[in-house]
């Protein structure tokens, strides 16, 4: 049983920009559980041997150290208009703010310097193009790291946690939330395992979500139900986007069916990649 200030569920995203947070103040000791493994040890074997998804208990696609994006194209969206709705609690400038300290922060880890989408001129010519096929184009800035600089950002960020002082542990599944007389205390690992905080921020990411569904039905905890898109994957040739991809990488059009207006829009746009 280990004692800390803050317990951090989940080495994606989340918990490792939390934990950046925290390690501004030098007094606080943190630490971090995490399902699965480290970069160097996420090996899939079913893109290793070229085999079917042998199920393992911990899938090192979807969890481990930079969660389910690890292996991703690593595309950063520099605009408060797509990617979700966090303007619903903050202001936009507030978000447009808090973008810009994250970009700096990948920036300082490695994240390469390019930025898409900045050419106004080309944006306009698109939009243009676009209102004739009744599509609308939301313009908005990328930097693109591609799946080589995501794992180099990721490590250097593992790396300079565990330098100031971050404890983390891999391979660490969380089995249950503490709690005492409506009193959050700390977690219980699958190994049975307790790790105490005066905090806990729970963040399992895509992996742990099914987890923390129940876990919160469990606790009586209030939830609500996140929208889900349907979609589907188009594949073509490179060429085809070559120059929407050049210039703006990603392109987010806007589509509304006549008869029901239905909202359709693309997006994950990856030239020359591949689905994992």
């Amino acid at each position: 049983m280990t004692q800390y200030d803050v317990v951090i569920v989940g080495g994606g995203p989340a918990g490792i920009f939390a934990a950046l947070e925290l390690i501004k103040d030098s007094k606080l000791k943190v630490a971090i559980l995490e399902k699965g493994y480290n970069l160097s040890e996420r090996v899939c074997p079913a893109n290793e041997r070229g085999i079917a998804c042998a199920n393992c208990s911990s899938c090192s696609i979807t969890c481990g150290w930079g969660g389910a994006g690890a292996f991703s194209d690593g595309k950063l969206t520099l605009s408060t208009e797509v990617g979700g709705f966090l303007d619903n609690y903050i202001s936009k400038d507030q978000l447009q703010r808090l973008i810009g300290e994250i970009d700096d922060i990948y920036l300082k880890f490695g994240a390469p310097t390019r930025v898409y989408g900045t050419d106004e001129e080309v944006i306009t010519q698109i939009q243009k193009r676009a209102v004739l096929a009744d599509l609308r184009l939301i313009p908005s800035r990328i930097r693109h790291l591609g799946t080589g600089y995501t794992k180099i950002v990721l490590q250097a960020m593992q790396d300079y946690l565990l330098q100031k002082g971050v404890e983390i542990y891999t391979g660490i599944g969380v089995a249950e939330l503490i709690v005492n007389d409506g009193k959050l205390e700390g977690v219980r690992c699958e190994q049975g395992v307790e790790y105490l905080g005066k905090h806990v921020i729970a963040g399992p990411g895509r992996d742990g979500s099914d987890w923390l569904s129940k876990e919160a039905k469990r606790l009586g905890l209030e939830a609500a139900v996140n929208p889900v898109d349907i979609g589907v994957r188009v594949e073509l040739p490179a060429e085809v986007m070559e120059e929407l991809t050049a210039a703006i990488f990603e392109s987010k059009f806007i589509y509304y069916s006549r008869t029901f207006e239905d909202r359709v829009r693309t997006f994950c746009m990856c030239p020359h990649g591949e689905v994992v």
